[in-house]
């Protein structure tokens, strides 16, 4: 490595001490309301009108979180781990590694590129499994591919994880475009649709989940798809593979596609669109609106109040710092269009728990939304379903879901990002919002895994991922996005090998330097 290309930091027990007295100090500022820098990273105040919509809820009473109190990110590390402070490092495969027609691309260049990967240390790999690809016709399914790939895998010496991609890839005319299988793709009206009427056909819609599409609902779909899967494969799994995470939405994250939806229009940081006009999120919000006695709100709100794809939270009636998400109006639909994301994707964690069982671990992706954090009304997490102010913490929701349905492994995006690296005039909080999601895991007693949301090949994307393992943080595993031929270059593979032994050494703790092993 080229001397001085990094920072060096010197680590020595002066240092440690001095970085974990700033870290107790600052929480402490924080639960006394003293540093106004913490005060960004805690939860938001509750309500103040004492409304309540809990009847109207999708989920049970008992899987509604409550704010968690405010830890030490090294006091909330649940019995669920065994490893100690050591994380396990995984990599993502290629998009396209197994082709539309179900076969293996280049077998004998990919065990070449396995083994570099088994070479620094990684414990395993992650790869899409494509409902696309795998279900060309109904119940009709074809693992070829991926069973070649894993028996490459097992041949190697790595682990897999594995993502139930039932969403599309990319947008069509792309190279990695991979569309969901043709006989849903034909279907109209089960589509998440916008107040302007765009539709995007990357995902089924969450409301028409128990649709009949020609002899079977979406739900009855995905789970002859996971026994499917669990039949080909039940010498494997448990054993080779070793987690499954179940796509819940596009990207294979549990979000609503308020940022995708229509395909290449949204720029960021554009607060994006709520995705609550397709007939069966419109029938879902009139009858919720006629439960709670007020037949008015079974309307979402329109565009002309709540902005366009691209619009910025102050430019919006509905997003700006007094706008209508204080409503009891607009808390009541936020509620909604919260919860049920968030029954969507427990009904799809509890089905994977109760077909695969316990051997293996269940896991679920949340979108890392970190632009707009820093403002009162969260509006491009709101778009997307996290419910994340008026004293709502989102990620608590969520993270008690996830512990109710499967005991299931919260998983987060962004954990290279630092709010220094963003647009200052975009209010991101990359940082927080992490920190916010790590800790609503540790409370739901829930481990938690995380990914990097962009590319990257330099020390400082690195350096901020191993800021969140033990015992400072609460990381379990990360997976780094993704294998590619400028990933492979030797020193790319050098520096991913020195963060791979940092984060596997039980006994590395930040602050560190890439420089020093």
């Amino acid at each position: 490595m080229v001397p001085g290309l990094f920072r060096i930091w010197t680590l020595s027990v002066v240092m440690v001490a001095l970085a974990f007295g700033v870290l107790v100090q600052d929480v402490s500022n924080c639960e006394a309301g003293q540093s106004m820098h913490c005060q960004q990273q805690q939860q938001p105040q509750q309500q103040q009108d004492g409304e309540d919509y809990s009847s109207l809820l999708v989920l049970p009473a008992s899987t509604q979180a409550s704010r968690p109190g405010r830890h030490r990110l090294a006091d909330i590390k649940s019995g669920t781990s065994q490893q100690g402070n050591s994380v396990k490092v995984y990599v993502m495969m290629s998009l396209t590694m197994v082709s539309l027609n179900g076969t293996l691309n280049d077998p004998e260049a990919l065990r070449r590129n396995l083994t570099k990967i088994r070479e620094t240390g990684a414990t395993g790999v992650m790869s899409d499994v494509w409902w696309g690809i795998t279900e060309p016709e109904p119940q009709k399914y074809n693992f070829a591919g991926y069973r070649q790939f894993f028996s490459i895998c097992r041949e190697v010496g790595l682990e897999v994880q594995i993502v139930t991609s039932f969403h599309q890839c990319c947008d069509e005319g792309s190279d990695c475009y991979i569309p969901v299988p043709a006989f849903v793709r034909k279907e109209p009206g089960i589509w998440y649709k916008n107040a302007l009427g765009d539709e995007t056909r990357a995902y089924i819609s969450l409301f028409a989940d128990d649709v009949k599409v020609g002899d079977r609902t979406p739900r009855q779909m995905y789970e002859d798809w996971v026994q499917a899967f669990q039949l080909e494969f039940q010498s494997d799994i448990g054993t080779l593979i070793v987690e499954v995470m179940l796509g819940m939405g596009t990207d294979g994250e549990l979000k609503y596609p308020s940022y995708e939806n229509p395909a290449g229009k949204w720029q960021y940081p554009g607060i994006g669109m709520f995705q609550a006009f397709d007939q069966h999120a419109l029938e879902s919000l009139k009858a919720a609106a006629s439960t709670a006695g007020e037949e008015a709100w079974g309307l979402p709100p329109s565009a002309e109040v709540t902005g366009h794809y691209n619009s910025f939270p102050n430019e919006t009636t509905f997003f700006r710092d007094d706008g209508g998400y204080q409503t009891s109006h607009g808390k009541f639909f936020l509620n909604w269009y919260s919860q049920a994301l968030i029954h969507h994707g427990a009904n799809m964690l509890t089905m994977a728990r109760k077909t695969l069982g316990s051997k293996v671990r269940i896991s679920g992706k949340i979108a890392g939304v970190h632009w707009w954090y820093k403002t009162k009304s969260h509006a491009a997490e709101l778009t997307a379903g996290f419910y994340n102010t008026n004293g709502v913490n989102a990620y608590a929701n969520i993270a008690t879901a996830f512990a109710a349905a499967s005991n299931a492994i919260v998983d987060f995006t962004c954990l290279e990002m630092t709010d220094a690296s963003q647009n200052p005039a975009y209010e991101c909080g990359p940082q927080e919002l992490v920190q916010q999601v790590m800790r609503a895991a540790g409370h739901a007693g829930v481990p938690f895994s995380g990914e990097n949301a962009l590319g990257f090949y330099d020390a400082p994307g690195y350096e901020q991922m191993v800021s969140y393992k033990p015992p400072t943080g609460y990381l379990e595993s990360v997976t780094y996005l993704r294998i590619s031929d400028e990933f492979l270059q030797l020193d790319n593979l050098n520096l991913f090998s020195k963060f791979v032994a940092q984060m596997k050494e039980d006994s590395f703790a930040t602050p560190f330097s890439l420089d020093v092993i």
